[in-house]
């Protein structure tokens, strides 16, 4: 019995020697992590400042083999200013700045970006406004022509940059 109970603790022993031991992965500030918008267009005319963009990881981001960003993990990007279009054909602006993304434990992570979207500018109701001081003052309702909108769509990709170091 006692040599039954000796050789059942010894296997055991060896065999928790054997075990793999995972090690802490070290990721370190400045890493890509490629994430897409997912949501409706949303456009400078219905955000104003300070509000935030939910987006997702677009891929996998491995460091040693260990998946440190997921696939379809959240993130939350900061809305610095947004502008609608106005008129005389000046166009639409959003600017989104920094974020964060929440790594396989669900921890968030800041990430620093900047990434501005700008309308499409018309100039011609800036010509016509200009041609209607000389010649003809109707031609100045063409300056109630407005820019056009900033719009993030989609499915668009945007290529983030981790801010700090962590260990996961």
């Amino acid at each position: 019995m006692k040599k039954c109970l000796c050789l059942l603790l010894l296997f055991s022993f060896f065999n928790l020697i054997t075990l793999p031991v995972q090690s802490a992965c070290y990721v370190s500030a400045g890493r890509k992590i490629p994430l897409v918008y997912v949501g409706e267009k949303v456009t400078g005319k219905n955000l104003v400042s300070g509000d935030k963009i939910n987006v997702e990881v677009l891929s996998d981001v491995k460091v040693n083999n260990v998946i440190v960003f997921k696939q379809g993990g959240e993130g939350l990007l900061n809305v610095a200013d947004a502008r609608k279009a106005r008129f005389w054909g000046n166009p639409g602006e959003m600017l989104l700045i920094n974020g964060t993304v929440q790594d396989v434990k669900g921890n968030p992570h800041p990430v620093e970006f900047t990434y501005k979207i700008t309308g499409e500018e018309k100039t011609w109701p800036k010509v016509m406004g200009a041609i209607s001081i000389f010649f003809l003052f109707p031609l100045a309702l063409f300056g109630f022509v407005k820019g056009g909108q900033a719009e993030l769509l989609p499915n668009k990709t945007i290529n983030v940059t981790l801010l700090n170091d962590f260990t996961l």
